[in-house]
């Protein structure tokens, strides 16, 4: 799952622009490891090391020893009690209410050059979930109104009911106010743990968060590369405002990327390409599982080296994957197809992105996984015969005891005596009315 460009990593070039200027506001321990890894992208160009900046904000201060600070361009801020917020979202959400007057200043002082900025949160937890919504609302209010997108995780099955039911509970708050958001890029773990745990079976969960992390934030900076890196072959081009474009459009934002040796493909036999980049696009690299009729905007990117490009990027080439995005996203008011030449490129490139979608298939098992843990629930608790049989126990009285029963009697005396209130006293107490 390494960067498709295979002409060494983009980060170790020094002949490279990006076209926007990200600014990343991390939330809860998930969030801020993602925006802290973003932000820990460092480049080989000149006055630009560091080209993202990342604010963290968390309830507890030990989750800020986990995370790796490489770069100036990140900043933390501490909110709540700093213990945490237990997988609880009102803490989390309060929290945030409670330190907003900090949050603002801080977002204005952190991203007041930024092009666009993400907030990025783990869908599950307490702090990241609990505050998403009120960031959305303080960038809305405070200078950032369509400049901003989300960046959500997914939690995975296995991760018990709680975190699930968290999430669902905010993503359809969400939801319900998407056409008034920018773009927002779910990160389905589901998916991307099983392809990592598949080629690495003896990998740490550690490391797959690391990975993780890592991947998405070189994803995003792969893309922000290429649309404004690289010459453009031909008349048709994809520039860095059509891209900021496709950010702000309301909806779901589907990424997807491969790559192809150049000797593999044969123009006059469209399978050698098409049928890989179709696989490409259904499966995407972050989540999957889009209805993609629904797409507003569309764009793809292909990048090849000039001899390459001189043989592949015919009008017969690139009329062919056009027609395969218009199957696709009939209705997208945009969806251009520029080819790019990069010298140093081996390989050929397809970078496809899709926005303004609905809400993937995925939503749809998370429902269901909590329904039927909600479901197994219930059932124990109606199975617990151990409770049930507790419940019919009865106490003796005094009349019913055996009166030559020295030690019923004098056990049931002393007993008497240590209640602390009577069943008169006002309130419920059941530390008293054990």
């Amino acid at each position: 799952m390494a960067s498709t460009l295979t002409q060494q990593n983009l980060l170790e070039r020094d002949d490279i622009k990006i076209s926007l200027k990200f600014g990343y506001l991390g939330l809860g321990m998930g969030g801020c490891s993602i925006a802290a890894a973003c932000a820990n992208v460092k480049t080989n160009v000149r006055n630009g090391h560091f080209p993202y900046n990342a604010l963290l904000v968390n309830t507890n201060a030990m989750d800020f020893e986990k995370i790796s600070f490489k770069t100036p361009t990140i900043s933390k801020l501490l909110i709540g009690t700093g213990k945490g917020a237990g997988r609880d979202i009102d803490v989390g959400e309060q929290a945030f209410v409670d330190g907003q007057g900090s949050i603002i200043d801080s977002i204005k002082k952190q991203f007041m050059d930024r092009d666009f900025v993400w907030i990025v949160a783990g869908l599950g937890g307490g702090t990241g979930t609990g505050s998403v919504i009120e960031a959305i609302k303080t960038l809305h209010n405070n200078g950032f109104k369509k400049r901003f997108g989300l960046i959500l995780t997914l939690p995975r099955d296995k991760e018990g009911a709680t975190v699930i039911s968290n999430a669902l509970e905010r993503l359809q708050k969400i939801s319900k106010v998407m056409q008034s958001l920018g773009s927002i890029i779910l990160v389905d773990n589901q998916k991307l743990y099983k392809r990592f745990s598949t080629q690495n079976p003896n990998a740490s969960l550690s490391e797959y968060l690391e990975f993780s992390n890592d991947f998405i934030a070189d994803t995003l900076h792969e893309l922000n590369v290429v649309t404004a890196s690289f010459k453009p072959y031909g008349d048709s081009h994809f520039d860095s405002s059509e891209f900021e474009n496709l950010l702000k459009t309301p909806g779901i934002l589907s990424l997807s990327k491969f790559s192809i040796d150049d000797r593999d493909i044969d123009l006059e036999n469209q399978s050698t390409y098409l049928s890989a980049l179709d696989d490409s696009i259904e499966t995407g690299i972050l989540s999957d599982g889009y209805k993609l009729d629904n797409t507003q905007r569309a764009a793809t990117s292909i990048i090849a080296n000039r001899g390459t490009a001189q043989r592949l990027f015919t009008l017969g080439f690139t009329d062919t994957v056009e027609t395969l995005i218009d199957s696709k996203a009939p209705l997208a008011g945009e969806k251009p197809i520029a080819t790019y030449v990069d010298e140093k490129a081996r390989g050929v490139h397809f970078y496809t992105v899709f926005a303004g979608l609905q809400l993937p298939a995925r939503i749809n098992e998370l429902v269901e996984e909590n329904n039927r843990l909600t479901e197994l629930q219930e059932e124990k608790s109606d199975s617990d015969d151990v409770l049930a049989s507790l419940q019919t126990f009865k106490r003796k009285k005094k009349e019913e005891l055996d009166l030559d029963d020295l030690d019923s009697l004098l056990s049931e005396d002393t007993d008497s005596k240590s209640k602390v209130k009577s069943s008169s006293d006002d309130g419920y107490d059941p530390i008293n009315d054990l």
